[in-house]
């Protein structure tokens, strides 16, 4: 264990992060193999296991003492360390509130969680995926009339169709799902689209959602916009996994208290 080549205590090992939810040494590890991700040293091709990419054992070679100032000079790893620019500032250029700080230390948690979402479905299958975009709909209150409301197609003749969402009760008005588990760099087209609606038309459905990991081109988003479907892709599907809960839990809350004026106020 990296506790144990760290040459930690016991009493170090259990040290808890003032949440108490959660002990230091395995959030710091957490956070570091996050960074090095964004760095593109590690990669994880499945769950609970990180590996040297040939970058990471490159930079190794160069220097076997890599500390955070150097993942920093990665423009990648930069960028995403500090967040994007504030749009305001307050009465001194360059400080921030506490609460922006939260803000500001919140949006990073969700981003690298969002990074992790995308990885883990990309480990998994195909069918993985069209059960799970079924499952987030539901979440997100479609077909909630009862617990059959949402299936994935057969994968074998699902005719281009992915899933379907009943609406009603009766299943007379219904959504058709497209799932594409893609790489980044795959980019949903306009032909893929056409091909879709072409799927809901021999259906007789009228809407459908087009959900993928990766992006949509220029063309295929114009496309969409004058057809009945909503298009999702990979960043806007781990917001919504993150809202909703699937695939994800809450690990920590915090409560931030201010002044009643109204209880003090009460004497006067």
């Amino acid at each position: 264990m990296i506790s144990n080549n760290l040459d930690l205590t016991e009493e170090e090992k259990l040290e808890l992060l003032p949440s108490k939810q959660e002990t230091i040494i395995k959030n710091r590890i957490g956070w570091s193999i996050t960074t090095l991700k964004k760095a593109k040293y590690v990669e994880s091709k499945k769950w609970g296991s990180v590996n040297i990419t040939e970058e990471g054992f490159k930079a190794h070679k160069e220097n076997p003492d890599i500390e955070l100032d150097d993942l920093m000079k990665i423009p990648e790893v930069y960028d995403w360390f500090k967040g994007e620019p504030k749009k305001s500032h307050h009465p001194e250029p360059g400080e921030s509130t506490p609460e922006e700080e939260i803000d500001e230390a919140y949006k990073k948690i969700n981003d690298s969680l969002a990074d992790q979402i995308l990885e883990n479905i990309l480990n998994n299958d195909s069918i993985f995926f069209e059960r799970l975009v079924v499952d987030l709909l539901l979440k997100m209150g479609y077909g909630e009339f009862r617990p059959d409301a949402g299936r994935a197609t057969s994968p074998t003749n699902d005719g281009g169709i992915d899933g379907i969402i009943n609406e009603d009760i009766l299943g007379l008005d219904k959504i058709a799902i497209q799932a594409k588990r893609y790489d980044k760099s795959n980019k949903v087209g306009t032909p893929l689209l056409q091909s879709f609606v072409g799927a809901l038309m021999g259906k007789g459905v009228s809407k459908g959602v087009f959900i993928t990991t990766s992006s949509f081109t220029r063309g295929a988003i114009e496309y969409a916009k004058n057809q009945s479907i909503i298009l999702i892709d990979g960043d806007k599907l781990a917001d919504l996994m993150i809202e909703y809960n699937v695939g994800t839990f809450t690990s920590h809350t915090y409560e931030i208290k201010r002044i009643d004026s109204d209880y003090f106020n009460l004497g006067e």
